[in-house]
């Protein structure tokens, strides 16, 4: 029976998109690992460097790991030349209109602000590591 869904991102630096997902989208730091530890901290440290990393928004949990660090653990990923996905990360939010606008400010738009036949109202843009994102609010009937 399946429980849960994590999504394990490979990221260039785990420290920056910790502060991009906390800055733009109101993360927070669940544990993390330094590079060359295997010491976990619960309280986040960016003076260290990170090799993986959890962050949670309400029920949301997502896992940031660090390029090398992820093609050592998953060997499917050992010949990938770059940092890249073909899976949407889809978010439901509350006030769509207001992150937009920081969304906006802070990652490349590639799909702006659009309503849908299915009853959405959606915007897409990519992270800092090219991820694409996808916010949808319910458009009000």
């Amino acid at each position: 029976m399946l429980k849960k869904l994590w999504s394990n991102m490979m990221v260039a630096d785990v420290n920056k998109a910790i502060d991009f997902y906390a800055d733009v989208l109101g993360f927070q730091h669940v544990m993390s690992v330094p590079m060359g530890s295997e010491e976990v901290l619960f309280q986040y440290d960016c003076n260290k460097d990170l090799v993986y990393a959890l962050i949670k928004n309400g029920d949301i949990e997502l896992m940031l790991q660090e390029q090398k660090s992820l093609r050592e653990n998953v060997p499917a990923f050992a010949d990938a030349a770059d940092i890249r996905s073909s899976a949407v990360l889809y978010f439901e939010v509350d006030d769509l209109a207001t992150l937009a606008t920081r969304l906006k400010k802070h990652c490349e738009v590639v799909r702006d602000l659009h309503d849908t036949f299915y009853g959405m109202k959606e915007i897409y843009v990519k992270d800092l590591n090219g991820y694409v994102l996808g916010f949808a609010q319910p458009v009000a009937r």
